[in-house]
């Protein structure tokens, strides 16, 4: 019959996990950030070939090279966007999801949970090391 782990040991055992986990999210994150780099580099220069030969796509080294737009939006004025939603009722605008911090203040107040919104609370299980 084998002997069951001691709390002590658990926890010892997850704050070891942790730092592990810790040390290779920042080696990777160190060696991608490198590589972003150097990938960023190539994408210019391909970029700037292509502007200087004048096409929009090419095909090269068994790989074909085009050039895609992509649309990035942000809201520096969050109160005239609103009330364009709500002059509009262009609702399509927005993302359909709700801010969990703002939610858990919003039920804090005593209000109840707002129609067609699922709440769930999950339970996790938090380990601070002692100093």
């Amino acid at each position: 019959m084998s002997e069951q782990p001691r709390a002590e040991e658990v926890i010892q055992r997850m704050l070891e996990l942790r730092d592990q986990r810790s040390q290779l999210k920042k080696q990777y994150e160190e060696e991608d950030r490198k590589l972003r780099k150097m990938y960023e580099r190539g994408e210019n220069w391909l970029l700037q070939h292509m502007h200087e030969t004048g096409h929009e796509k090419f095909t090269a080294g068994g790989a074909t090279v085009f050039q895609s737009k992509t649309t990035r939006a942000s809201i520096p004025d969050w109160t005239a966007f609103c009330d364009y939603v709500r002059e509009t009722g262009e609702v399509d605008l927005l993302q359909k999801r709700i801010s969990s911090t703002n939610l858990k203040e919003f039920m804090k107040s005593g209000n109840p949970t707002p129609p067609g919104v699922k709440v769930e609370e999950v339970i996790n299980v938090n380990i601070r090391k002692s100093s």
